[in-house]
């Protein structure tokens, strides 16, 4: 049998799933049953609802908060601090067991490309740099934009340098990078198109009352 150390993260993830209590589950509850996995796995069952084509009503506030919360221990190296409106929110047993099910999905296809190589994921100053990002990511997931791609992006950036840090994969690590640069670009480039029609809209009806910009 296989040593629990060398299983990939998908199965690390089904067996976990296997041993959830039958119940609703509140985050804090459920922080504290998978606490043993280690912050990058939490972070990874965090953003599976951003992987969904529309994120489960109401999880965007709690679960973004939460990895940048998990985050920041990890910076200071200190015990999570869960404020109690994060803590109580309450996931439905069917919903925790959806979000494993679409992870293990994500997961089959990154560690097609995945396999330990190189040493990155043993330098605790680029881990730290990951985790700075992985918190930029997360308040990217915050912006309340009507925009395709606006949660799936950050999310999936967010995922490839988690499981690069668990697989210990140097070159998923640089891809995470390359995606997390994309995902950047395109924020800019909403913001930038934005801009310039909230310019546009007031330059055309401002004419009327001799407002421009």
């Amino acid at each position: 049998m296989s040593d629990e150390k060398t299983l990939s993260t998908s199965k690390k993830l089904h067996k976990t799933k296997s041993t959830l209590p039958d119940k609703d589950m509140t985050l804090m509850e459920l922080i504290n049953y998978l606490s043993t996995e280690g912050v990058q796995m939490l972070v990874i069952i965090l953003i599976a609802p951003f992987l969904l084509p529309a994120s489960i009503p109401g999880s965007s506030t709690p679960f973004g908060i939460l990895i940048i919360l998990l985050q920041i221990s990890y910076l200071r190296n200190k015990s999570l601090y869960l404020p109690n409106f994060i803590g109580k929110y309450v996931i439905a047993n069917e919903t925790v067991i959806k979000l494993f099910e679409i992870l293990e999905k994500a997961l089959t296809y990154v560690e097609k490309i995945s396999k330990p190589r190189g040493n990155l994921s043993e330098n605790q100053y680029v881990l730290k740099f990951n985790s700075i990002i992985v918190i930029i990511l997360a308040l990217l997931l915050f912006l309340p934009l009507p925009i395709p791609f606006t949660d799936f992006l950050p999310a999936v950036s967010i995922l490839v340098l988690s499981v690069s840090t668990l697989e210990k994969d140097s070159y998923l690590m640089l891809l995470g990078y390359l995606f997390t640069i994309g995902t950047i670009i395109y924020f800019a480039s909403v913001g930038y198109v934005g801009i310039e029609i909230i310019k546009y809209v007031i330059n055309y009806f401002g004419k009327y009352v001799g407002i421009s910009i």
